[in-house]
């Protein structure tokens, strides 16, 4: 997660007509990977060689459904399109800014597509980067072909 503290608070309203008390937030369950094992499902070795083990070794933390459920409410996705119509919006307002950069404009450059939202009036920014290192992984992913079968 990340704060944005340089600017000041902002209560951003609904971007769902849902009230938070209508979602369901699935609180990811502990893995019991002794009992995989036991029904011949045993995926530790493929888990391990995929550095994942301390992934499921988060998911066992506490969960916070109320700030899940307030945070998806108020959630928009910000990429190309919406820097463009952000650009728009303000030519439309001041067609003096056409032809500017965004920098030009005061917004800052895009980079990226970002998932927005606020908790407390604190802004939110959710982006690949930032889920990869909170799964521990890195964002370029890895992929093994020819992994040998266990034998069950």
């Amino acid at each position: 997660m990340q704060l944005n503290t340089e600017e000041g608070y902002e209560i951003k309203g609904r971007m769902m007509k849902l009230e938070e008390g209508e979602l369901t937030v699935q609180v990811e369950n502990h893995v019991d990977f002794v009992s995989l094992t036991l029904h011949k499902c045993d995926i530790t070795d493929f888990l391990r060689r995929q550095d994942f083990n301390g992934y499921f070794t988060m998911l066992d933390g506490p969960s916070y459904e109320n700030l899940v459920r307030y945070f998806w409410v108020r959630a928009e996705i910000f990429d190309k399109d919406a820097a463009q119509a952000e650009v728009d919006h303000m030519v439309l307002i001041d067609p003096s800014l056409e032809r500017k950069t965004r920098k030009e404009l005061g917004l800052k450059e895009f980079t990226i597509t970002e998932i927005r939202s606020n908790i407390m009036g604190i802004l939110v920014t959710i982006t690949e980067e930032v889920t990869s290192r909170a799964c521990r992984r890195d964002a370029e992913g890895a992929f093994q072909r020819d992994l040998k079968k266990t034998s069950s």
